[in-house]
């Protein structure tokens, strides 16, 4: 940045409306400005940074790597300030910011919210891939996060919440359910969607492929889990996901666990939150939900791991 110029709130807001509705002229709208302006605010931005922020092709206006690193902090930025405007407000009341991505978060907000009642915590819940969720606890947005396990940098305390095993899944009325103790192979003649998580899904899909499996059968990789629980739920699918994904399903009946040997995944689901806050009334909320928590995505008679 040249002479100590500033970037202001609305050059984030109008950079972060042109890169998702990819033109100035469609950014302008959506903003109620002239178009001109839109135009001449972003080249003043680029010009404050001494970089090219954005491309125009045949794509529309797209960002440059530039633009892309600069659209991460800004988001950051944005969330930031409203988060700050939100705890100033609220009196009497502790503000609770927690993330996890969608998987998770499907599996643990609905306890999360359920506890809030009697206490002065006001709980907000956001989705956030692991390590976004990580970099919300850092720069302030966020609180606390369910991550999947990573190394942590300073300054940020966990604990386990459960380590959810790679399960397989069908609905009650699939035939596949009636195997006394299916192989992968015995799964030929059934579609197969396997969660995508990381580059062990590819492991996980060798294990179902055979030669008797042909195109009307295929394997799939999605890569949200809760996906591939309704398609075994409602589309005659056998779903691989972890356990955490299927536990609302399991627990409605609409899916049932089949009795493959372990698939040797597990899924190590951790609460993480600023070490400074481990006494806040709102993470002892948590914390108070984490045995909840365990019960509901853990294997029966697995003790709460108390790290």
């Amino acid at each position: 940045m040249s002479g100590g110029t500033s970037i202001d709130v609305l050059d984030l807001k109008v950079f972060l409306e042109v890169v998702r509705s990819g033109s100035f002229g469609r950014a302008a709208v959506e903003m109620q400005l002239a178009q001109p302006s839109v135009s001449t605010r972003m080249a003043a931005l680029e010009r404050k940074l001494g970089t090219r922020l954005f491309d125009r092709g045949p794509r529309g206006t797209v960002p440059t790597r530039a633009g892309e690193r600069l659209g991460d902090y800004a988001r950051r930025c944005l969330a930031l300030l409203a988060e700050a405007e939100a705890a100033v407000r609220a009196e009497g009341v502790e503000r609770l910011v927690v993330a996890a991505p969608a998987s998770i978060g499907t599996a643990v907000f609905p306890s999360v919210l359920a506890a809030v009642p009697g206490r002065a915590v006001d709980v907000v819940c956001r989705i956030a891939h692991s390590d976004e969720a990580v970099a919300a606890l850092l720069d302030g947005s966020a609180h606390a996060a369910y991550v999947l396990r990573r190394v942590l940098p300073a300054g940020l305390d966990s604990v386990a919440v459960a380590d959810s095993p790679l399960i397989a899944v069908a609905a009650p009325d699939n035939p596949v359910v009636e195997l006394v103790a299916p192989q992968p192979d015995d799964f030929a003649s059934t579609p197969v969607i396997v969660h995508n998580w990381s580059e062990q899904a590819e492991e996980i899909v060798a294990m179902f492929a055979c030669p008797q499996r042909g195109p009307d059968h295929p394997i799939r990789l999605v890569g949200t889990p809760d996906i591939a629980v309704e398609l075994a739920a409602n589309a005659g699918y056998v779903a691989v996901v972890p356990r955490y994904a299927a536990a609302r399903a399991l627990a409605d009946g609409r899916v049932h666990r089949l009795p493959l040997p372990d698939l040797g995944v597990v899924m190590p689901i951790r609460l993480v939150y600023r070490a400074e806050m481990a006494q806040r009334r709102a993470v002892q909320l948590l914390l108070d939900v984490n045995a909840e928590l365990h019960d509901q995505l853990a294997p029966a008679g697995e003790p709460p791991d108390p790290r």
